[in-house]
């Protein structure tokens, strides 16, 4: 009797032992944003696993309780890690929770703005198998949609002169590790569509794996013909998950006689620029602002988002007057100030609302 409870308490220590080494690999900041992502889970088997089995799948959110549930038919879980079928997403049954969170999940198929929690379970696909969990791991995430992928130079339209030029982007927020951009280039042809030309023409520029969201022309590649028009677009991926896709814009390369003065970059209102829309500071920051109030101090800060341990000091007192400002920062002989650059400013209006701006600082050029 005692041999038969010890080989019983021994078994059951090893049945504990091959169930912890179920494990789960799931990146909640990429795949956790759509439903179609919680498919992309990879299943670790233990060197013993051979059978079939059957994964649940819980969503929460934090305040608002169950989002989504998901259980799959049966598949064969193999030691090492396991994508899992293609074919079990559409057998899957799925079922959503009962408050405003679910209800847009459900009907997008996208997790919006919230905290929440992934928990991923291994049942073996037996009868009666579904309390006997083979591994169970959760993940925490607080999922913040991403910005818009915004191209920002050459600009929509423009007419260049540079048959080599510098292309930047805004950056995709929030950050994901090991996070890359690629950008694709190529010539539009008399009377093409944009989205023809950038599908069925051969690409001057295809980079990928660009760790900034700015990329020079690549040395290798053929400079760029006056008179031609080009397309490009910028995609954010990691690993083989595309994360966003930008607008495509197209430009044309024509150089004017040298001696035309240049143009001074506009005043843009910074409400325009608040809201999201890209800037791109050369040498200054320029930007309009309307105050009903009369003269008084604007109150700003500016901090460096790419090398966030970067103190912005020194910067030049500014003074509104009543009725429209055109403000103009110059930071240009600030050495904190470094080209390529991503920062932000935070400023105070006279009123007491914030308005905060994302923008590249471009040193000046001759």
């Amino acid at each position: 009797m005692r041999r038969l409870i010890y080989g019983i308490f021994v078994l059951l220590l090893l049945q504990g032992k091959v169930h912890a080494q179920v494990s789960f690999a799931f990146m909640p900041e990429v795949q956790g944003r759509t439903i179609d992502g919680l498919f992309q889970v990879r299943v670790g088997g233990p060197a013993s696993a051979n059978g079939m089995v059957v994964l649940n799948v819980t969503v929460t959110a934090r305040q608002a309780g169950t989002v989504v549930t998901i259980k799959t038919p049966p598949f064969s879980l193999r030691p090492g890690l396991n994508p899992l079928p293609p074919g079990l997403v559409s057998a899957a049954d799925i079922r959503f929770g009962n408050n405003k969170i679910a209800d847009v999940c459900r009907q997008s198929g996208y997790f919006t703005e919230a905290e929440y929690e992934y928990c991923f379970e291994i049942s073996p696909a037996v009868k009666g198998g579904s309390t006997d969990l083979m591994g169970e791991q959760c993940f925490d995430y607080m999922l913040q949609p991403f910005s818009p992928l915004i191209l920002a130079s050459p600009a929509d339209e423009d007419a260049i002169c540079d048959k080599r030029p510098t292309f930047f982007w805004q950056p995709l927020l929030p950050a994901v590790p090991g996070m890359q951009y690629r950008l694709i280039l190529t010539d539009v042809k008399p009377g093409q569509a944009r989205a023809e030309a950038l599908r069925y023409n051969m690409p001057l520029i295809n980079q990928q794996f660009i760790s900034m969201p700015m990329l020079f022309f690549p040395p290798a590649a053929k400079e760029l013909a006056e008179g031609k028009e080009y397309i490009w677009q910028v995609t954010a991926y990691r690993g083989d998950v595309l994360l966003s896709s930008s607008e495509v814009w197209t430009f044309r390369v024509q150089c004017k006689d040298s001696t035309e003065s240049r143009i001074p970059e506009s005043f843009r209102d910074i409400d325009d620029l608040a809201a999201g829309n890209f800037y791109l500071a050369t040498g200054s920051i320029r930007f309009a602002v309307k105050s009903i109030y009369g003269e008084t101090p604007l109150q700003y800060s500016i901090i460096c988002l790419t090398d966030p341990q970067q103190k912005i000091k020194k910067l030049p007192a500014i003074r509104l007057k009543s009725g429209n400002n055109h403000i103009s920062i110059d930071v240009s002989e600030n050495r904190a100030f470094i080209d390529g650059y991503y920062y932000q400013m935070t400023v105070k209006l006279p009123d007491g609302n914030i308005r905060q701006l994302r923008f590249m600082y471009k040193s000046e050029t001759i």
